[in-house]
């Protein structure tokens, strides 16, 4: 019975350790000359994230005005 907790227990560290290490999410912010912006969260990378959150600027300004103002893998 014993071996069995134990068993358990590491299992269990096991999953939380795996669990904290996956990756983050990636979201960033992109502004245009006008001041119009788009945001993205949510990304499992960088490149989308950056992709998603200039196309909702550009939505905004109706240009291709918009530039990455930043990134953040916590996003």
């Amino acid at each position: 019975m014993r071996k069995s907790s134990v068993s358990i227990g590491l299992s269990a560290l096991l999953f939380v350790g795996v669990s904290s290490s996956q990756a983050l999410a990636w979201g960033c912010t992109a502004v245009a000359s006008d001041g119009a912006y788009g945001y993205s969260y949510n990304w499992p990378d960088e490149e989308d994230a950056e992709l998603k959150a200039l196309q909702e600027c550009d939505k905004q300004t109706g240009t291709n005005d918009c530039q990455r103002e930043s990134c953040d893998p916590n996003g």
